[in-house]
């Protein structure tokens, strides 16, 4: 089985966004300044946390090899969601309704 496209396809999105197939086109975009600020040094970090995980020597026994042990539904996951945040963030009208959810449950907060 090979690797599929995403739906998007290759070219750009409706939303002018750069494709985001592979982890390396979505690092391109964050560093290209798609998503919002900071977002590609945390994907590299979470990334970074996730891959070098390490199985600690006294439960060596319950993974069958030695070595790094990669949950892969979790990088997906840290992967998914920063592709989302870029499509987010390059939806004016979507970021304006965060922004509005966001500044309404702080003043709400901050009300109490």
């Amino acid at each position: 089985m090979s690797a599929q496209p995403a739906e998007h396809g290759h070219g750009e999105s409706r939303l002018g966004l750069p494709p985001m197939n592979t982890v390396q086109e979505l690092r391109a975009a964050l560093q290209a300044g798609h998503g919002y600020p900071g977002d590609a040094a945390r994907l590299d970090a979470e990334l970074a946390e996730q891959l070098l995980r390490r199985v600690p020597v006294d439960q060596l026994d319950q993974v069958g090899e030695v070595g790094t042990v990669v949950d892969l539904v979790a990088v997906a996951k840290i992967v998914a969601a920063y592709r989302g945040r870029v499509l987010l963030a390059a939806d004016r009208e979507a970021a304006v309704a965060v922004e509005e959810a966001v500044n309404d449950l702080l003043a709400r907060h901050c009300a109490e």
